[in-house]
């Protein structure tokens, strides 16, 4: 009996031990600010359908991305997950305020037909390091 007791004595202790433990955690570990020395990248879409796309073809589309960061940011890697998938990107310095694209070229040549959804990944100096795009899209049977 003394033993509950204690145990709710206790828990308004123990709330406000853990109120603020995560206030200093939240407020002592907020990354959502970008610093002076680092570039971040910011796409306009992460994701792109193609639609219905005719057998033995290849359509491309441009993902624009910008650095809002404050330095240059470099792309390390843009890898798709896919052999069908394949990409074009700026392999200099894009500038802080600029902006620029990743080509993703998908090529139906060869591939079952039925929906498709393909990634990207896209590795970078950037604040935010990894960043997915998808690329998705059907290929009807031939007739």
């Amino acid at each position: 009996m003394t033993r509950r007791k204690l145990s709710l004595r206790a828990l308004p202790w123990l709330l406000l031990l853990l109120a603020a433990v995560m206030t200093a955690c939240s407020s002592g570990s907020n990354k959502a600010e970008i610093t002076e020395d680092e570039a971040e990248i910011k796409f306009d879409t992460l994701a792109h359908d193609y639609g219905l796309m005719p057998q033995d073809s290849a359509v491309t589309y441009e993902f624009v991305f910008h650095n809002i960061g404050a330095t240059p940011l470099h792309l390390k890697s843009v890898m798709p997950t896919c052999g069908c998938v394949s990409v074009d990107y700026p392999q200099g310095s894009i500038e802080p305020g600029d902006a620029a694209s990743i080509s993703a070229t998908y090529n139906t040549r060869g591939r079952q037909p039925g929906h498709f959804n393909k990634a990207i990944r896209v590795y970078s100096n950037a604040k935010t390091k990894f960043v997915r795009l998808a690329v998705t899209g059907t290929v009807p049977e031939k007739k």
